[in-house]
């Protein structure tokens, strides 16, 4: 006998909650390990078995952590503040398939890759743990995604395109800026910065059709950002959020976007010099990379 279509449909929908509760537990699994395995390190490092990550680090030189190094404006940072002479602890989510960044710190010996998906509790914290008693004079959440615009459209939006969106470009920065708080708080320039913005603010938001989530996911990160500001600002540290530009990156690919744009070297060095500019009154600011500031 035929199975009826509601019948396959069911079916369908078991099989497919089945499979999604098992990848969710094999992450949690992974999330674990990785967890147990920084604990571990962490009593290394304490006992002196292991030298600390960040021992080849100049304690004369600034430093600053970036995430999503491994291409685009988070490779030029990372080469823009090693040519500078800072300390550089470049991160990203698979450092292996990082070759111009693997290039980048063989030239420069300052560099340091670290592994981190700022979407995993277990991978920043076993970072934090890591680089626990490095001070951090800029902590710069640059690692972002546009998403698939096709699951962005009024009449198509698909939900789960939200959570991963949402996962990296509001929950990544907020979580590492949790666990490099006090990173931040004892170093010299005490600096916070989150990349973008001003596609979630009401002025500039609708000018752009569709694209749901990522302007929800902008417009939730520069309330995050400014709370955090708020939150510690009576410990000098400084919190802003500049924007890069129509850069020419992947990011800008993914977007659709065919208008003009500037190239990745030009933009980091802008943001670069918006980012040394920085002083209390700006704090909280959304900024432009040509110093304008873009109200929210």
């Amino acid at each position: 006998m035929l199975m009826s279509l509601e019948r396959i449909q069911e079916k369908w929908t078991r099989f497919s909650v089945r499979k999604r509760d098992q990848t969710r537990n094999l992450e949690h699994f992974h999330e674990s390990i990785n967890l147990v395995l920084a604990v571990l390190l962490g009593v290394l490092v304490s006992f002196g078995i292991i030298g600390p990550a960040w021992a080849d680090l100049r304690a004369d030189k600034p430093t600053i952590l970036i995430t999503g190094s491994n291409r685009g404006l988070g490779l030029e940072f990372a080469r823009q503040y090693a040519a500078k002479g800072w300390n550089v602890i470049a991160t990203c989510r698979r450092p292996e398939e990082a070759e111009d960044l693997k290039a980048l710190a063989l030239e420069q010996s300052q560099v340091v890759i670290e592994k981190v998906d700022v979407t995993s509790d277990a991978d920043v914290a076993a970072l934090a743990l890591k680089y626990r008693d490095q001070p951090v004079d800029i902590l710069l959440n640059n690692a972002g995604i546009y998403g698939d615009v096709k699951k962005q459209k009024m009449g198509a939006l698909e939900f789960d395109e939200l959570e991963k969106v949402f996962a990296v470009n509001t929950f990544g920065p907020l979580r590492m800026s949790q666990a490099f708080l006090e990173n931040v708080a004892v170093s010299e320039q005490k600096k916070i910065i989150s990349l973008g913005g001003g596609i979630g603010t009401p002025r500039i938001g609708p000018l752009v059709p569709d694209d749901y989530f990522f302007k929800m996911s902008k417009a939730a990160h520069l309330m995050a950002m400014a709370t955090l500001q708020a939150k510690v600002r009576k410990r000098g540290i400084i919190v802003s959020m500049i924007s890069p530009g129509m850069v020419a990156t992947q990011h800008l690919v993914d977007s659709g976007y065919t208008g003009k744009s500037i190239s990745a070297a030009e933009s980091a060095a802008l943001v670069i010099e918006q980012i040394g500019r920085l002083d209390d009154s700006l704090g909280g600011k959304l900024i432009n990379y040509n110093g304008k500031i873009t109200p929210y």
